[in-house]
């Protein structure tokens, strides 16, 4: 009776401690499940500080580090035309604590146009969302003798190579637009790389180029401001922000969109699906936040 009832005892405290360990690993993994972000989230950029890509981030940062209960840091990867960063994203641990901003023109047509330079492809993110369509415009400074579209593409005709363009790197969207121009205008344009749009906006307005080729959400307050003149937007329609300034097409060269950057958010591929899904419905909660819209 005592080695049966010493049996009993050892059986029950086995299926006891069983049940308890049982229960910790669910109580963990739950946790662990719901508990998604634990610790910040690094957020690549890249493109310098001040640029709209940068801008973009640094708002969304602040909506999601309020849904989500947990810091989400912007982190500026410039470079090569954005390559920099688009690869430290495609390599990046995709364990949910690494995301990016994505421009699908860099990410699209560079891997296509550079194959033996781009060290990432469309196929390495996971998309969690995009943000903003934003369309191209060319823009000269107020004292610039360019009034109009036609203005310029006449100077660069009789000055082939002569006449300084901003882009953002071979194969973004800047970049395409002005190609497309040129292609269609027949014209010679000096195509300047910057880092990003913020340094490209302070040598415009320092005289150290002619035109800036960017995206409307860029040089919307300086036209309002006076600091710069838009002179054509790379858009089948007139842009609702700069509704003054014509587009392309109504200045005699028509145009593709592929001037016009869509912004928005990606991780690594792999990322856990729990994990995308939270950062998904993030966004979606985000975007329909009327403060965030504005």
């Amino acid at each position: 009776m005592i080695f049966r009832s010493l049996g009993k005892k050892r059986f029950t405290v086995g299926i006891i401690a069983t049940l308890l360990l049982i229960s910790c690993l669910f109580t963990v993994s739950g946790k662990a499940f719901a508990a998604y972000p634990e610790k910040p989230v690094n957020i690549i950029v890249a493109f310098s500080a001040g640029g709209s890509t940068d801008i973009m981030a640094r708002i969304t940062a602040k909506y999601l580090e309020k849904e989500l209960g947990k810091p989400f840091v912007v982190v500026n990867r410039a470079g090569s035309g954005g390559d920099i960063g688009y690869t430290a994203l495609a390599r990046a641990e995709p364990d949910g604590y690494t995301i990016g901003c994505t421009n699908l023109s860099g990410i699209i047509v560079s891997p296509i146009t550079r194959p033996d330079v781009t060290r990432y492809h469309i196929t390495d993110y996971a998309a969690i969302a995009n943000v903003v369509t934003d369309p191209g415009i060319f823009c000269v400074r107020t004292d610039s003798p360019f009034k109009t579209l036609q203005d310029m593409i006449d100077f660069a005709k009789a000055n082939p190579g002569k006449l300084s363009i901003s882009h953002e790197g071979v194969g973004g969207g800047d970049y395409m637009g002005v190609m497309e121009l040129c292609r269609r205008a027949g014209i010679e344009l000096n195509p300047v790389l910057f880092d990003g749009d913020a340094p490209a906006r302070a040598a415009l307005l320092g005289g150290h180029i002619d035109v800036i080729a960017v995206n409307v959400s860029e040089v919307t307050e300086m036209v309002r401001a006076g600091q710069a003149r838009g002179l054509a937007v790379q858009n089948p329609k007139r842009s609702n922000e700069l509704p003054d300034i014509p587009t392309f097409t109504e200045c005699g060269y028509p145009t593709v969109t592929q001037a016009t950057s869509s912004r928005g958010f990606a991780a690594p591929k792999g990322i856990a699906k729990e994990h995308l899904d939270i950062l998904v419905n993030a966004m979606k909660k985000i975007g329909e936040n009327k403060e965030y819209q504005t």
